[in-house]
């Protein structure tokens, strides 16, 4: 009986515990990432970056977005991640083609903290609108157009609580990012609304372009029925090849198309790099996060005739595979598209 009404009373807790109950934490799997997020599943955040109402739901100069995430689990880890799952990125009419869409460009950071103000050292660049899939435009052609996806940004080991809480906060320092029709969108999640939870959410509406430097400014507004898509990964210290093979790159029609192809477990991204020199290298294209890995560049995204390319692979757990570089053919930039 003893054994019966303890069994009752575990299951009774987790049913009613809050969604940021160390449950959702643990350690999964000693050759994959271990993620840390308000939903046991980092693939559920499929509301508001996809299509649909956007709810307001941007990253902006004016809107930061946090959450309150478990201590990280125990486990034998290398490295350690935090992403947001963003998407809808705008565009406006090139200045001299204005029957092209340019992503409006801005960048987003994010922040990892065991208190809810965030200092400059635990704030970190997560990525750049120009790879941000984009919102379609009714009226006009749109490239970039897709689904939302993760970003991540790494962050030393010892910034993630093992035993406290992790703050996160997602924001852009682009003070164009004032609307969402200027912004890219913060994905989310529902959750049960019918079960009582603890807030582990809050959206702050009045900072200016950096984090709240102190916990009394963060925590504004709750949130308890939606839940944003932030998250940390957690990677353990595993070694994986990546080979990259089959480089090719031709020119066709004042622009070069490159392919290549990426060998290994759990390729995330990948891309094509440039260098004049193959000592510095730079990132010339958009990432691609599923192949086949064919890319088309112009002129404007390469260094000049007489440099190098080289694919690049990444998988989920941040190794990364270059292939052997590759002379770049010559590009006439007077050549019509």
């Amino acid at each position: 009986m003893i054994i019966i009404t303890a069994i009752f009373t575990a299951i009774t807790a987790f049913a009613q515990a809050p969604v940021t109950t160390p449950a959702v934490a643990i350690a999964t799997n000693p050759f994959l990432p271990t993620h840390v997020a308000l939903s046991p599943n980092i693939n559920d955040f499929n509301r508001f970056a996809d299509g649909g109402p956007d709810a307001n739901w941007y990253i902006g100069y004016n809107n930061a977005w946090i959450v309150k995430l478990p201590p990280a689990p125990a486990g034998d880890f290398s490295k350690a991640f935090i992403g947001a799952r963003i998407g809808r990125a705008k565009t406006r009419p090139n200045e001299n083609r204005p029957w092209v869409r340019d992503s409006i460009p801005g960048k987003i950071y994010i922040a990892v903290s065991p208190m809810p103000s965030f200092k400059s050292q635990q704030s970190f660049f997560l990525t750049d609108t120009s790879d941000i899939p984009v919102e379609p435009d009714s009226q006009a052609h749109v490239e970039g157009i897709g689904a939302s996806e993760w970003f991540w940004a790494e962050v030393p080991l010892p910034l993630v609580s093992f035993d406290g809480p992790n703050y996160l906060i997602v924001w852009s320092p682009t003070n164009y990012f004032l609307t969402a029709s200027s912004s890219p969108i913060l994905a989310a999640a529902s959750v049960d609304a019918s079960t009582a939870r603890e807030t582990s959410a809050w959206n702050n509406r009045s900072i200016a372009g950096v984090p709240p430097r102190k916990g009394s400014y963060a925590l504004q507004t709750p949130i308890n029925n939606i839940i944003p898509a932030l998250a940390i990964k957690l990677v353990p210290p595993v070694a994986s090849e990546i080979s990259v093979t089959d480089m090719a790159a031709r020119s066709v029609g004042g622009r070069l198309v490159v392919q290549f192809s990426a060998g290994g477990e759990n390729i995330a991204e990948s891309w094509v790099e440039s260098s004049q020199d193959q000592l510095d290298w730079q990132r010339a294209s958009r990432i691609m996060r599923k192949p086949p890995f064919i890319f088309t560049l112009t002129a404007s995204q390469l260094l000049p005739a007489g440099g190098y390319l080289r694919g690049v692979s990444r998988d989920i757990c941040g190794n990364i595979g270059h292939s052997t570089p590759y002379p770049m053919p010559y590009i006439n930039p007077n050549a019509q598209r």
